[in-house]
């Protein structure tokens, strides 16, 4: 379909910057339309769920370096 020596010239015809520009505008959109439609359903609300959130601080083992007998 494409070569692959001429797939530079596409940048000939459109800006760079305005497409990198449109391209994260879009992601960002879709991020925040997924995270919003997830947050209004009962299943995936993670901030209405009644679970606290777990401190990583209080699970953390402190295991040795070298082993120790017993």
């Amino acid at each position: 379909m494409f070569s692959t020596e001429s797939l530079w010239k596409i940048w000939l015809i459109m800006d760079p910057r305005r497409i990198l520009t449109a391209l994260f505008a879009f992601l960002l959109i879709l991020g925040l339309a997924i995270h919003l439609i997830l947050l209004s359903t009962d299943d995936f609300n993670w901030l209405e769920d009644g679970i606290p959130a777990q401190s990583a601080v209080g699970q953390m083992q402190v295991t040795p370096a070298v082993p120790q007998r017993q």
